[in-house]
């Protein structure tokens, strides 16, 4: 095994190990281990099938993402995706995005400039969406304005503080496909014009790949498209965030909250090295539940049932297509190269 991914295997353990170390902190186990049990197996059978349906949202978003070509095809997106969430899961690193990359080229004949472009546009727009989780609830729910960040100095940070920021970093994106969508020659000639203050190297590089980057925007110029990219990008979001709200059933506790706690475990997910974003996503998505006003232990509980339903889903499911598609992990860990 390379030290390279020795050093990155040890050091996700580490941040899983102290993710959860903090997540566990001051827990009372007995109640814990109540509200665990106490779940309908109906409402996990739900929240499973809601897993499934946000990686089917992804591979349609996908479908839609990825440029038409006539050397590359878009059949068998979902295993695809299933795979890489499979192997995100269990690999340090977030290495199924990779895979991903590599399964696009391999099967589907996309080179990886388009592959990696596609990936990165994506993980643009789940921020995108998931910011507007966080900022929306806290301008609707009227509790949440004044409620300070925990650890923040006394009267500085605030829930609205941090929600204005994410709305004006969401404006400004907006308004930045808004305009390729409208002068994309002149977006372009701006960007050409900004990335010449990078090194030569690398400016040459990004001129190369940028074409092929771009073809991943194409849909911005069909209304139609676009409304359908938007749409199953919040289908993706709404998935999870009804996943917790099955999982809370507390009055009180509504769609907007569910929004709000699952902009939190977005943020803990993004947090890369630890396998399957043990500890990261339960410390990060704890605290967004308790802010929400759920006592310690439920809310332990519901973050621990909203990863280990879907882990174990997305795993099972990657498994099968992994071994069905007869696919080695030899096989994904070769690199794509630009002309097939």
């Amino acid at each position: 095994m390379k030290l390279s991914r020795v050093v990155q295997f040890g050091a996700g353990i580490a941040l899983a190990a102290g993710g959860l170390a903090i997540f566990f902190k001051n827990v009372d186990l007995h109640k814990l281990g109540h509200e665990l049990i106490s779940v309908n197996p109906l409402v996990a059978i739900a929240c499973a099938a809601l897993a499934v349906a946000s990686l089917w949202f992804r591979a349609l978003r996908w479908n839609i993402m990825l440029p038409n070509s006539h050397t590359a095809h878009k059949r068998g997106l979902f295993p695809i995706v299933a795979i890489a969430f499979m192997l995100n899961n269990i690999l340090p690193a977030r290495l199924g995005e990779a895979a991903r990359v590599v399964l696009l080229w391999k099967k589907n004949g996309y080179t990886a400039a388009q592959s990696i472009g596609s990936l990165v546009l994506e993980r643009l727009l789940d921020m995108l969406a998931f910011s507007s989780c966080f900022f929306v609830p806290v301008f609707l729910l009227g509790s949440m304005k004044t409620t300070q960040i925990p650890g923040a100095s006394s009267g500085t940070m605030t829930l609205h503080s941090f929600a204005l920021i994410f709305a004006a970093v969401f404006i400004c994106a907006v308004l930045v496909l808004a305009l390729y969508a409208g002068f994309p020659s002149l977006t372009r000639k701006t960007g050409r014009r900004l990335i010449k203050f990078l090194p030569h190297s690398l400016h040459k590089k990004i001129n190369t790949l940028s074409s092929e980057v771009l073809s991943n925007l194409n849909w911005i110029f069909s209304f139609k498209k676009t409304i359908l990219i938007i749409m199953h990008t919040y289908l993706i979001m709404l998935s999870y965030s009804f996943i917790i709200l099955l999982l809370t059933h507390t009055r009180g506790f509504t769609l907007l909250h569910a929004l709000f706690a699952n902009a939190f475990a977005a943020m803990g997910a993004a947090i890369p090295l630890a396998p399957g974003f043990v500890g990261t996503l339960h410390a990060v998505l704890l605290q967004g539940l308790l802010l929400c006003g759920l006592p310690r232990e439920q809310a332990t509980a519901v973050t621990i049932l909203y990863h280990a339903i879907p882990y174990c889903t997305i795993t099972l499911l990657g498994l099968y297509y992994f071994f069905r598609g007869h696919i080695s992990l030899k096989e994904i860990e070769q690199k794509p190269q630009d002309n097939k």
